[in-house]
This record gives structure tokens, C-alpha cells and sequence, in this order.
């Protein structure tokens, strides 16, 4: 009789799959090419109610990685919450976070399972809401008033297209006010994104920086400006119908009066298996 594999010595792996019937088809043959290596296979809850599995949470995960399959959104999306390393699967799209393509994760599976990969860490920011009175200060200390951990960007817009945005920020007592579309807070992973879209400035993924770039200013002298990473940002939204967009996923509507912190949060951990050259990566994707 065939003994039972353990499992202690062997990885435990949680999956997240893009929600699409590509993603659900590439995570079904990942979960059988790591079948030959361990039985610790999870998946998140979204995933598995695809599989009609039992579901595994994200934020509470605490085994050895993540596998991310999809594109950049599926690594987002699962960069907000997890607190052990990730590998961004790239089956479609740009892909430009993900550090390698399906057609080759085959080739480095046992290397993915002997650990022999590096770690980066990519900057993250915290968003948390400022509670005003007695009563919502005490409401707070029972609901979080944090949102999901930005990798990319965390964007202040305005609700209604035909109205502006009345917001300001603060950088060492000092405030800037803006008038527009809003205004945007950038990580260096961001900053290819978005950020680069609405006119801010690429920044190596190595530097300790935030970005901050105003969403089309209406008659504002203010200018995009990269920050120390160190630095923390108070954000009010003095007029004006505010939507807070966390890397596209997260967020909420916020009314006039709202005041946040932004700050640098706890690194996302990315595995990869060569050092990647960003800048001939940005050319290729993004330029050619």
C-alpha cells in the first residue's frame, strides 16, 4: 500500500486565478504541475467557488507563497492583502509586474520549490480615514478605517464628470491646493501606470519615493513633484463629490471634509528568478 505523502517538509501554496475562463483553465493545470511536489494547495475564495473548492483567505494566509495567474490586475488585487511572497503569473496583457510568463514557469518549478529565487520588495501606501467627534473616533476604533494597501497608486477623483474637485495636501506643515480631477499618490511600481498617463514622472522601483501628480488642474500653478518615501501626506476634500480609488479595486465615495493619511506601508514581497531590467522592460512594453 502506497504511503501517504507528507506534507510538512513540502511548500504551502495559495492560488489566485484571473476571473475569466483562461485564468480558470491555466490555474487547473498549475495545480496539477504542483501536485508532484505538494499537497498544501489552497485557493482564494474567488477561485475556488470557481473550482467549487474550499476557499482560503488571502489577508490570513500564512504559508510559504502566493501564485498570482493572470496579468497585472490579478497581482494588484492580491498584492492589496497578502502578507508572504508573491509570483505574478503573466497569461495575457501587458503583464508588466509579473515577473514571468506561464509558457516558462515549468521550466523553474523545482526552483520555486527549493527556494532558489530572490525577493523584491515593492513599496506599498497606506490610506486611513481621519475620524472627526467623540462618536466616530470610538466607531473607528472598532471599524478599521484603513483601506487596502496600494502597490500602484491611490487616487483622489471627482464623483461627477461635470464638477470639479476642491482637494488639498500637506508636506511638512505645508499646503498645496489643488482644483481639477483630483490628485494622485504614486508608489515607483505605480508610477509606469496611471501616474505616467496623467503626466507624472517614471521612477526607478529601487528609489523611496511617492509620487504626486494633480489630475488635470483647472487654472492650479501646481506642478507633479516626487516626495521622500518617508514623508507623510495629509489629503482633505474641501469641495466637491470625491471618489478613493485604490489601484483601480479598492475605494469608496467620500464627501467634502474627509481628511486621510497617506504613508508608506509595509512592503509587497515579489519573487522572480532573474533580475529583471526594468528600464529595458519599460522600453519594450511601454514605448516600442
Amino acid at each position: 500500500m502506497r504511503a501517504k505523502k507528507k506534507t510538512k517538509n513540502y511548500p504551502k501554496v495559495l492560488l489566485v486565478a484571473k476571473q475569466n475562463k483562461s485564468g480558470i483553465r491555466h490555474i487547473k493545470k498549475l495545480e496539477r504541475m504542483l501536485r508532484k511536489y505538494t499537497d498544501e494547495i489552497h485557493f482564494d475564495h474567488s477561485t475556488a467557488l470557481r473550482l467549487r473548492k474550499r476557499g482560503h483567505s488571502i489577508r490570513k494566509f500564512d504559508g510559504d507563497f502566493i501564485i498570482t495567474v493572470g496579468g497585472d490586475g490579478t497581482f494588484l488585487w492580491t498584492a492589496h492583502k497578502a502578507n508572504v511572497p508573491i509570483l505574478p503569473v503573466r497569461i495575457e496583457g501587458q503583464g508588466f509586474l509579473c515577473t514571468i510568463d506561464f509558457k516558462h514557469l515549468d521550466e523553474h518549478m523545482k526552483d520555486l520549490i527549493n527556494k532558489k529565487y530572490t525577493i523584491i520588495e515593492r513599496m506599498r501606501l497606506s490610506c486611513m480615514k481621519i475620524q472627526k467627534g467623540r462618536i466616530k473616533k470610538y466607531v473607528g476604533k472598532i471599524i478599521s478605517n484603513e483601506y487596502p494597501l496600494a502597490l500602484n497608486e491611490i487616487a483622489f477623483g471627482r464623483k461627477r464628470p461635470s464638477k470639479v474637485l476642491y482637494a488639498s495636501f500637506t508636506l511638512d506643515d505645508v499646503k498645496f491646493e489643488s482644483v481639477g480631477d483630483g490628485i494622485m499618490f504614486s508608489t515607483p511600481s505605480g508610477s509606469t501606470a496611471y501616474n505616467s498617463s496623467a503626466g507624472g514622472s517614471i521612477i526607478d522601483p529601487k528609489l523611496n519615493a511617492i509620487s504626486i501628480t494633480p489630475l488635470y488642474p483647472f487654472f492650479s500653478k501646481i506642478k507633479p513633484m516626487i516626495v521622500s518615501g518617508d514623508k507623510k501626506i495629509i489629503v482633505e476634500v474641501s469641495g466637491g463629490d470625491c471618489a478613493v480609488v485604490i489601484d483601480g479595486h479598492g475605494g469608496e465615495y467620500v464627501n467634502p471634509g474627509t481628511k486621510f493619511i497617506i504613508e508608506k506601508a509595509k512592503p509587497a514581497k515579489v519573487i522572480t528568478f532573474k533580475e529583471q531590467n526594468v528600464f529595458e522592460k519599460l522600453r519594450k512594453n511601454l514605448m516600442d
